[in-house]
């Protein structure tokens, strides 16, 4: 996966805050379009259908497309100024859930606008093929079933490693350090040596109603030296 794949991106944005007005915006357009054309027939021919048809007059229509168009434009630069900006670390130590946590996760959203979750989903590789592992589901699963595949790999909850449960509707706290966020996983020494990979996929909601989402790599395969020949 490239690396521009890991960024936050949006992948929704509100049909009424956004969408409805760009539909309205180009209706009020083409109203406006055909009041021009016929202000510029003669009096006989706008008397004759189609063209004695109005919707709304020429000046009512350019009003409101001035409207509209001020409506779209201050959207869009609020959303800009309000984009959450979800930000996360790893770094060894530092949990408050592992006492020998070797690889601690922090979220916070560093953005100007407030952030809600909407969905979190994790994916789980093991570092060798193990007994368990066919027990572990390939694709992007749920906290519950995220559990379920670590414990069948014999990993203690507490002991081993710390899944924070994000729930639909959590807010993700808003700051510029990564020690005032939350902490989103913990892993131990065992837990850190039986996974290679550990992702996790978060979607919030703005203010405006757009959805963003954000794919943490929070564990790749360890790297272990090549070994050095002696001659």
């Amino acid at each position: 996966m490239e690396d521009s794949q890991w960024d936050q991106r949006r992948i929704s944005t509100s049909s009424k805050t956004l969408r409805l007005p760009r539909v309205l915006l180009l209706f009020a357009l083409a109203d406006l379009c055909w009041e021009i054309t016929k202000a510029n027939l003669n009096a006989h021919a706008r008397g004759d259908w189609p063209w004695r048809f109005t919707v709304l007059d020429a000046s009512t229509c350019a009003a409101v497309v001035a409207l509209l168009t001020g409506i779209i434009v201050t959207r869009s630069q609020l959303s800009q100024t309000m984009r959450p900006a979800l930000s996360w670390s790893g770094f060894p130590g530092r949990s408050g859930e592992i006492a020998e946590s070797v690889r601690t996760v922090h979220l916070i959203n560093a953005g100007g606008g407030r952030s809600v979750v909407r969905s979190v989903s994790y994916r789980i590789r093991t570092s060798a093929p193990l007994p368990a592992s066919a027990a572990v589901p390939t694709g992007w699963m749920t906290w519950h079933t995220a559990l379920g595949a670590l414990a069948s790999l014999g990993l203690d909850w507490d002991h081993d490693y710390f899944l924070l449960h994000l729930g639909t509707g959590a807010a993700i706290p808003m700051s510029n350090t990564t020690r005032d966020g939350m902490e989103l996983l913990a892993l131990g020494p065992r837990a850190r040596e039986c996974l290679a990979v550990l992702d996790i996929r978060i979607q919030v909601v703005d203010v405006l109603g757009d959805v963003y989402e954000r794919d943490l790599q929070c564990i790749r395969p360890l790297v272990t030296a090549a070994p050095t020949r002696v001659d």
